[in-house]
């Protein structure tokens, strides 16, 4: 079983010597935040906007060589939104190549007002508008939030992998399976300042990702 560690990061980073990352020889791949809500941040009315840290470390990680995949953090609460945060999703991803998988956090308590079904069905469309892109779909959420807001072992969900979020020091063990685990928000890395998130990754994703030939948008998609 591989046992690699992703990092992931945004822009409460800040600026990343990412020849530190590498150097430091503690990171395996990365996970990059691209979209999310935020009206002080964004000019459109939606308050979506695309992380400003998104492009540089995205180029940066392509430089010093490290696998690299990317999550957008939804607050979708209806089609409509889900659609308008995919298709700036799309936006970010269009040109680039991606060695890691691309994820759906779902995870904000906004969500909850959306009933289990409907937050489940809501989360399964945005997946699989990302598989049918030609990507290699993650979802993300919390241990907590996975078992009482989400059918995680329905038919909807269960056929996609899961990076699940549960800082302990023991691998947790849910019903469902997973593919990744986020066990820590407060690692320290070389290159970042502050504290940081790791996972242990228990797939080999950069190979499974190349032989199927999933690292960038379909044409026509």
């Amino acid at each position: 079983m591989s046992d690699k560690t992703i990092l992931d990061v945004s822009r409460w980073q800040g600026r990343i010597d990412w020849d530190a990352v590498k150097a430091s020889g503690k990171v395996d791949g990365v996970m990059l935040k691209t979209v999310s809500t935020n009206r002080k941040l964004s000019t459109r009315k939606d308050g979506l906007y695309i992380d400003p840290t998104f492009e540089r470390n995205y180029a940066e990680c392509k430089r010093v060589g490290l696998p690299v995949g990317v999550y957008y953090y939804t607050y979708a609460v209806s089609h409509t939104g889900a659609d308008a945060e995919l298709a700036l999703l799309k936006t970010a991803l269009t040109g680039k190549t991606f060695e890691l998988p691309i994820c759906v956090d779902v995870e904000d308590n906004k969500l909850r007002k959306l009933g289990k079904q409907a937050l489940t069905d809501l989360t399964a469309y945005a997946l699989a508008t990302i598989e049918r892109w030609g990507f290699y779909v993650l979802l993300y959420t919390g241990l907590n939030f996975g078992n009482t807001r989400l059918y995680m072992g329905g038919a909807a969900l269960r056929k996609y992998d899961v990076w699940l979020a549960a800082y302990r020091d023991n691998k947790p063990t849910p019903a469902w399976s997973f593919g990744m685990w986020q066990y820590t928000s407060t690692a320290s890395v070389p290159g970042i300042s502050g504290d940081a998130d790791l996972s242990h990754a228990y797939k080999d994703y950069a190979a499974i990702i190349c032989k199927k030939g999933l690292t960038r948008l379909r044409e026509g998609a």
